[in-house]
């Protein structure tokens, strides 16, 4: 097992960093220590290019009165995302701003215009031809405009214990390709500009100065500590920005929103990807208004907050025709083989994913194979019995990444998908799993444990780690794998029905920042 030996270690270290953070929230919160993720890095970029936005991280004043902006319609919205990250996050992100963009919403601009006045454009830009088509594109109708949303693509720097960011524009390349496919432009205006039409100043305002602007930045869990990075100086009088935080996942946030700013961010709109997220928050916020009031007082206020955690799936992209995965030169064959269908033979395969669990999973394979075990090349072991387990890479012993479509094809060969490590999120591997024809087994730590975001049959999902009774069901399922397959026909279904679950969450949302913020503005009732 000498393949496993230092995903092993890197497991040691982040169950104590994970034992720990759990031991610190159940008191209120604390900080994760586990090693950055995929997520928040990308590769390096020339900066000389880039624009230096340098804006500290705001901190938190113990009197900061943060109100919810109820009448501030959002007319533009920015999606925070890491610049040239290619993972689950920043692809949920990109369809996140697909799915504004396709949805086309619209809102209705109040017409203050005067004769000879000069108009501008959504980025405060003087527009000097009033008859131009670029000035016309988004008007559907007089004074009625589609709502937009732009890729932010920053990059973090940190110093000390302050961090600034700076923008990365379209010359410096910082989508990866995979991502052209959606309807994503990148916002290349500084943002944020000094005055725009889509910044009014509201009655929505704070305690330090000004109102709120109508652009919204939706920043990914892992960016909390960054929400306040790009707001200008106080003394430019400018209005500020509204935030939103997606919380694809609750432990990669690492602790970063203090329990304190559940307390006095509340101008902050939470949205929540999975249940367990949605528990996380709610739970974060009850506390919050709990120890900030008493009697009626503190109940109103935690209703009021409540109010403000909107649930945000997103879904496995090539489930949508829209989004279907190129065939690789391996699938092709396949597909040539079996005269057009691209459907893998399946193997007495057991697959897993090395980057988690690897505690668990090396004693179900030391149980399953044998502590004498010969481990190939590739990291994979095979039993005595001849079902073998694979780790989802490349390379030696599997360390490598692989692509999403490589990943795909390793799916479509393998009778079983396990998953022992934290369910950070309602994780993809698990539904692609799924998808391939794999039977999935987990344990219920995390998003496990809510059968809304893994439907999967009781008889897949271990609470307690039973090695005996893990390896008897993985056996089972590779010598009766039709008939469990099956047992996760509903599973399948659910996750085939995401996206049209994301298209009524994004109604929602914008439900929620435009259409009854609209009704506030104009009658003062939500």
């Amino acid at each position: 097992m000498s393949g496993f030996a230092s995903l092993l270690s890197q497991f040691k270290e982040t169950t104590q960093a994970a034992a720990a953070a759990s031991s610190s929230s159940s008191n209120g919160g604390g900080s994760n220590k586990r090693t950055r993720t995929s997520f928040e890095q990308s590769s390096s970029i020339q900066p000389h290019h880039q624009h230096q936005l340098g804006q500290k991280q705001t901190k938190i004043s113990p009197k900061s009165n943060y109100c919810y902006p109820s009448s501030a319609p959002v007319k533009t919205i920015y999606i925070a995302c890491p610049a040239n990250a290619e993972t689950g996050g920043p692809e949920a992100l990109h369809q996140l701003c697909h799915m504004i963009n396709s949805g086309e919403y619209y809102f209705h601009e109040k017409d203050t215009s005067k004769e000879g006045d000069e108009a501008h454009d959504e980025f405060g830009r003087l527009i000097t031809d009033k008859s131009s088509s670029s000035s016309k594109q988004n008007q559907v109708d007089k004074g009625k405009r589609q709502l937009k949303a732009f890729m932010l693509y920053l990059r973090e720097r940190s110093s000390g214990n302050a961090s600034s960011v700076e923008q990365v524009f379209a010359d410096r390349s910082p989508r990866p390709s995979k991502y052209d496919k959606y309807n994503a432009p990148i916002a290349e205006h500084q943002f944020p500009s000094h005055l725009s039409p889509s910044s009014d100043s509201t009655s929505g305002s704070l305690s330090n100065n000004g109102g709120y602007s109508s652009d919204l930045v939706i920043w990914p869990e892992v960016w909390t500590h960054l929400i306040d990075s790009l707001q200008l100086e106080p003394s430019l009088n400018a209005t500020k920005y509204q935030s939103a935080i997606w919380w694809l996942s609750v432990n990669n946030n690492k602790g970063r929103f203090a329990p304190q700013q559940f307390v006095q961010r509340r101008d902050i709109l939470h949205l929540v990807q999975s249940s367990y997220a949605r528990d996380y928050v709610r739970t974060k916020l009850s506390a919050a208004t709990s120890s900030n009031g008493v009697g009626s007082d503190a109940k109103k206020n935690n209703e009021q907050q409540q109010q403000h955690v909107l649930t945000l799936t997103e879904f496995i992209p090539y489930t949508s025709s829209e989004f279907a995965l190129p065939l690789t030169p391996a699938a092709k064959a396949t597909t040539d083989k079996n005269n057009g269908s691209n459907k893998e033979p399946k193997l007495n395969l057991v697959v897993y994913n090395p980057a988690k669990g690897m505690h668990w999973t090396d004693e179900i394979i030391r149980r399953a194979c044998g502590k004498q075990a010969r481990t190939e090349r590739d990291g994979s072991v095979t039993t005595v019995g001849g079902i073998r387990f694979r780790p989802i890479g490349k390379g030696l012993g599997g360390r490598e990444r692989m692509t999403g479509e490589e990943v795909v094809e390793l799916l479509k060969t393998a009778k079983v998908y396990i998953d022992f490590g934290p369910h950070p999120g309602m994780d993809r591997l698990p539904r692609e799993a799924a998808l391939a024809g794999c039977v999935v087994i987990t344990n219920r730590e995390g998003a496990a444990n809510f059968d809304d975001d893994v439907p999967l049959p009781s008889i897949f999902k271990f609470a307690q780690f039973n090695v005996d009774k893990i390896c008897s069901l993985i056996k089972e399922c590779c010598t009766k794998h039709d008939e469990y397959a099956k047992k996760l026909e509903k599973y399948r279904a659910w996750i085939l029905d995401q996206r049209v679950q994301m298209k009524a969450c994004v109604d929602g949302m914008i439900n929620d920042v435009v259409k009854k913020r609209i009704v506030f503005e104009e009658t003062g009732e939500q």
